[in-house]
């Protein structure tokens, strides 16, 4: 046996000390638990036998090296069923207490927290300048350091309004020594009031964070306090706390907007006095709170504004990143929620089903039920016992809920007809707030507007059709778009002050694996028959940019300029069959364009510069090759339409591509439809565009753009010679050329061969969709972006962390052996020699000796000498 330090263990006599003060006598159980028991934990009588027994039972659980032990703070009424019981079963109140927590051991402050008070003192400091009176004693937690309030008598919880008026009493506690924390520029961990909360048990060990410490009990007065003195004191003291603490939550929403660069929402605004919408308990919600008053208790973020609406975004889990700039959209009445992630109705509801704050609340803490939400906001405004959140809602809004719901009205009662009847008339959830067509509450910005669908019968036909398959009616209007601008004749340009341009289209189609992506490229395929330009080129795989040229390269016959003579001296020309272009029209489409998204990833891939240059209608391919190899497609000789399909991430990656114009030359959408209706529509499935098959049309068509378009675009445009384009936006370098392509795309659908005003009103319509689409996607690679930095931040920081513990640790363990051979020597008069020294330790230590004695000498306390052959190790006076 050696003499090393042992491990802490539990002590029993201060266990017993501690539960007989506390619980001795009073009736009921007292609940004690751990990790090690799956915090079910046991119960115990509060006589000296269940005591006795309780204290064997802690330090089993502490020879079991449990992370902590914790005793329940009131007794249980009966012995639970099952688990440990809960609220329920709370019975005898013996004192009152708070959590300490100081320092950074086992309770580290999340990003935008305040600190937790820095030691002990700073604790005291806390609940000694809160108002509250000096605490009974104190419990050193080994991380914490708790005050206790012991009670002159036991307080008995017999039913349902001891409980509430109970939980009033410790709840406040808490709630008045956070805001004294605040007050110095500390957090304090709030939610401890519960009844059935485990405490540290003083005499047993803490072992979070893998560091061994003892609590114990601390020192006290031993004062013992009246409940209803206590009460008084926390009455009076919780009003100006809650203000206190309503500040320090808008302080931290600032801090979090500063480093997520996220906005915080605008400042209250001033409720018109005496406001009342109903009798009902979500009418008073709707009167007393705001949007981010349901919204932010449950993770939801305020990221702007968007059509003089707020805009919120859903909480996220793990690697699921919101897809969309916003996720919900809220005046001062109704909101809209776009998400189908977020767990609430999707799209604008029908009345009666509008999200109100009321029916808000509802479907976010009661599944929906507003008839459990209404008939637990009266049991907590009754200072009952609450099922749900319903108790948190704040003193002045269950006040109100009491005065109007319950004081001299017929709906006093919290039973299912008298509810009912309380809820069945919202005045926020009718006609009157229906979003008109127009505002982004309808539609959102990342859709195409109702106007652009219903201008003319071509576009309404495409939207039933798309509608009719049950498909999003953008992406199948993008595809349809597309496959026109590959099968038209070549010879069909746009005319600007600036020359002709190429009428080739390029198209993302954004959305996940079950959008309807590839389903709107197959109803596209569907609409009009392959021409026969267009026939072994329709819907072509992309695998290269050298590939995209090929398509339009064959073999031709070509006069050499020689004769070949022949039997009566006949002369035949010299032919061979040479590399050339002989095709003018393809349609490329990419379902989920992986390849697309490599872009990035390939060195040397050509793929990029051929899209770029496709969509100008350039040159295509390379001269300086072989013959066998040349491949040269002459420009504004070919007609081409690329349409790939992505998810948002692959659609990201594409969007870095933006120094080299990849991406603005892209048309953007989103394979989403929020207007879709329930009913079946019927569609003949086909789409009439005479230019793609009638011969008629087969010469050179020009669609100039309308004058004064053209004046504008003139005007532009010699602004940005004067200039060096200093104040062009790069990412909208292309908008004038791609209102050209769309505007003269949508006259052709319509069966024209001339730009109007109208096609550059609904081009202008279309720009600015795909706008906020490609804006969204570049916005959610940000997000994606911060949130990948973060994580590989925190793994560093993580990383450093258990670098530094394990130095940690094994200096500590160097400290402990350097502590054992100076007590060693001071038994052998101060010296002895190395290899006696080094028999002294266990076997498995005797490795670390050398590094120890070396560590001793350089710190002066030891000096190594040789003598009579053998090292010999002196203790330093």
């Amino acid at each position: 046996m050696n003499d090393e330090q042992q491990p802490l263990t539990a002590d029993p006599k201060v266990v017993r000390d501690w539960l007989t003060h506390l619980y001795g006598g009073c009736p009921g159980f007292l609940s004690i638990c751990s990790d090690k028991d799956g915090w079910a934990g046991r119960r115990f009588t509060t006589d000296e036998t269940g005591i006795e027994a309780a204290v064997q039972y802690a330090s089993e659980l502490d020879r079991r090296k449990a992370k902590g032990v914790y005793a329940q703070s009131t007794t249980l009424r009966e012995r639970p069923a099952e688990g440990r019981g809960g609220e329920d079963l709370a019975y005898g109140l013996t004192h009152l207490w708070a959590d300490g927590d100081y320092g950074t051991i086992g309770h580290k402050p999340g990003l935008d927290d305040l600190p937790a008070p820095p030691d002990a003192e700073g604790v005291e400091k806390v609940v000694a300048e809160s108002g509250l009176p000096t605490p009974s004693g104190w419990v050193h937690t080994g991380g914490g350091y708790n005050p206790v309030w012991m009670l002159a008598e036991n307080y008995l919880i017999n039913n349902e309004d001891d409980s509430a008026g109970v939980k009033a009493i410790t709840t406040g506690v808490q709630t008045i020594l956070a805001a004294e924390a605040y007050r110095h520029g500390w957090s304090w961990d709030i939610e401890v009031g519960n009844l059935d909360r485990l405490m540290k048990l003083p005499g047993t060990v803490n072992r979070k964070e893998g560091l061994a410490r003892l609590a114990a009990i601390g020192p006290g007065t031993g004062e013992v306090f009246e409940l209803a003195e206590l009460a008084a004191v926390v009455a009076d003291l919780v009003p100006a706390a809650r203000e206190t603490l309503e500040q320090a939550a808008r302080e931290k929403q600032e801090r979090k907007a500063q480093r997520t660069g996220v906005p915080t929402p605008p400042p209250r605004r001033e409720r018109p006095a005496g406001l009342h919408s109903g009798d009902g308990p979500l009418d008073v919600l709707a009167d007393k709170l705001e949007f981010r008053d349901v919204l932010e208790p449950h993770g939801w973020t305020y990221v702007g504004q968007a059509g003089g609406r707020q805009a919120w975004m859903r909480p996220t889990a793990g690697g699921d990143a919101p897809s969309s700039a916003y996720s919900l959209l809220c005046d001062d009445h109704v909101a809209v929620n776009w998400s189908d992630r977020s767990g609430l109705p999707v799209g604008a509801q029908p009345s009666g089903q509008k999200l109100t704050i009321g029916t808000l609340y509802a479907h976010l803490n009661y599944s929906g039920n507003r008839s459990a939400a209404a008939t637990d906001i009266m049991r907590a405004a009754a200072g009952r016992p609450a099922q749900g959140p319903a108790e948190r809602l704040g003193a002045a809004v269950l006040t109100e809920v009491k005065r109007r719901c319950m004081a001299d009205s017929p709906y006093g009662r919290d039973d299912t007809e008298s509810l009912q009847a309380l809820i069945a008339d919202d005045p926020w959830d009718g006609p009157q707030d229906d979003p008109p067509e127009d505002e982004p509450a309808t539609v959102p910005p990342t859709q195409i507007q109702l106007e652009f669908w219903e201008s003319r019968e071509s576009l309404a036909s495409i939207r039933r059709l798309a509608h009719s398959k049950l498909l999003p009616a953008d992406t199948t209007l993008a595809a349809i778009m597309t496959r026109v601008s590959g099968a038209i004749p070549h010879t069909f340009t746009a005319k600007s002050p600036m020359g002709h341009a190429s009428l080739n289209l390029a198209a993302a189609m954004i959305g996940g694996p079950s959008a309807g992506k590839s389903q709107s490229a197959r109803a596209a395929r569907e609409t009009f028959p392959t021409p026969d330009r267009l026939q072994g080129r329709d819907g072509l795989p992309i695998g290269s940019g050298e590939g995209m040229t090929e398509v339009f390269i064959g073999l031709q016959e070509q006069e050499t300029g020689e004769v070949k003579k022949g039997p009566g001296g006949t002369e035949t020309p010299v032919v061979v069959q040479v590399r050339t272009q002989i095709h003018h029209n393809a349609f490329f489409y990419v379902d989920e364009g992986k390849s697309i998204g490599d872009l990035e990833e390939r060195g040397g891939s050509t793929l990029g510069e051929t899209i770029r240059r496709a969509a100008m209608g350039e040159a295509l391919g390379q001269t300086n090759a072989s013959q066998d190899r040349k491949r040269f497609v002459a420009p504004m000789s070919y007609a081409m339409g690329v349409l790939v399909g992505l998810q948002p991430s692959i659609a990201s990656t594409l969007l870095k591509d933006a120094g080299t114009g990849t991406p603005q030359r892209f048309l953007w959408l989103w394979a989403r439809d929020v207007t879709i209706p329930d009913e079946v529509i019927e569609h003949a499935g086909a789409i009439d565009v005479p230019a793609i098959n009638d011969p008629s049309y087969g010469g050179t068509v020009v669609f100039e753009v309308p004058g004064q378009v053209a004046a504008d675009m003139r005007a532009k445009r010699l602004h940005a010679v004067r200039t060096g384009g200093a104040d062009t936006d790069e990412i909208n370098g292309h908008e004038p050329v791609m209102k050209m392509k769309f505007a003269a795309l949508l006259a052709i659908i319509d069966g024209r061969y001339h730009m109007t005003m109208d096609d550059w009103r609904l081009a202008e319509m279309l720009w600015a969709t795909s706008c906020a689409v490609r804006d969204e996607l570049i916005g959610l690679a940000a997000r994606e972006a911060t949130a990948a930095r973060r994580a590989a931040e925190d793994a560093e920081i993580d990383l450093a962390a258990r670098k530094e513990d394990a130095l940690d640790k094994a200096a500590m363990r160097r400290e402990a052996r350097l502590k054992k051979v100076l007590e060693h020597l001071a038994h052998a008069d101060g010296r002895m020699s190395r290899t006696d020294l080094i028999q002294k330790f266990h076997s498995r230590y005797r490795g670390e000796l050398p590094d120890v004695i070396e560590r001793g000498v350089a710190k002066g306390v030891l000096q190594a000498v040789e003598e009579d052959g053998d090292w010999w190790v002196h203790a330093v006076a």
